[in-house]
């Protein structure tokens, strides 16, 4: 979505190692757009091979996601309107859509899925700054076709796509932050982390949504959640800021 904005809306750290674990540090959030307040972020299906401004991306094997990966994206996006106070809207014109998703053979055969991000940034003929933020989602139809053909809400293939949604909210893997506590760093907690515990998500778990809820309501709480700010853990480093959007 392009659009208008004095300045930059940026994820910061918010001093809760809890909520920082997962956060996108620095990442451009939707409400960089203008008015931030009933923002409509707008999702598409690629039928053509689409990807960040960047000379040495490649869609290999490019093919649109099937029927059920679609109503997963649309499903997820549903149900993280009240996370988020956003609304998302499907969009037949993927080149136009804020977020594009498709399937291509990722490098490296233990990647499931990747989300690209791209912002693009110039002036009005009048003088005004313009910001349009876009992602781009691929899952994998290669080594891992089988397992996100068919993503129905508690598989794995439908908490990967709830995984790469994330990103597209401004949430990191905590293996890149690298500040969540290990006893809390599983999807119990969030569905951001690497380590699996013994039923796949069909949600966000109660990190994620603290986090979305730091990220775009105007108070910043976690406390209707029932967690306790936490400013530091034992042991544990300091957050380092993701250097990828997502590899799964």
């Amino acid at each position: 979505m392009a659009g208008n904005s004095p300045s930059i809306a940026v994820a910061q750290a918010s001093g809760n190692v809890l909520i920082d674990a997962i956060v996108y540090v620095d990442l451009p959030l939707w409400t960089s757009q203008s008015p931030s307040s009933g923002l409509t972020v707008t999702y598409g299906f690629m039928t053509t091979p689409l990807g960040p401004n960047d000379a040495d991306f490649t869609a290999l094997d490019f093919a649109p996601l099937n029927v059920t990966q679609q109503a997963a994206v649309r499903l997820i996006y549903a149900t993280s309107q009240s996370l988020t106070g956003l609304t998302f809207v499907e969009t037949a014109d993927a080149a136009s859509a804020d977020i594009a998703f498709g399937t291509m053979d990722i490098a490296g055969p233990s990647t499931m899925a990747i989300t690209y991000f791209d912002a693009v940034t110039g002036t009005t003929d009048d003088g005004s700054p313009i910001f349009d933020l876009k992602d781009y989602v691929y899952l994998d139809n290669a080594e891992w076709r089988a397992t996100l053909a068919d993503p129905v809400p508690g598989s794995l293939g439908y908490e990967t796509i709830l995984h790469e949604i994330g990103h597209t909210l401004g949430l990191d893997d905590t293996a890149y932050t690298r500040s969540l506590p290990a006893l809390l760093d599983n999807t119990d907690f969030t569905v951001m982390s690497y380590t699996e515990t013994d039923t796949y998500k069909a949600n966000f778990s109660v990190l994620d949504v603290a986090a979305l809820h730091y990220l775009y309501a105007d108070t910043g709480s976690i406390r209707p959640f029932g967690l306790t700010p936490v400013i530091s853990w034992p042991e544990t480093a300091s957050p380092a800021p993701g250097s990828v959007l997502a590899v799964v």
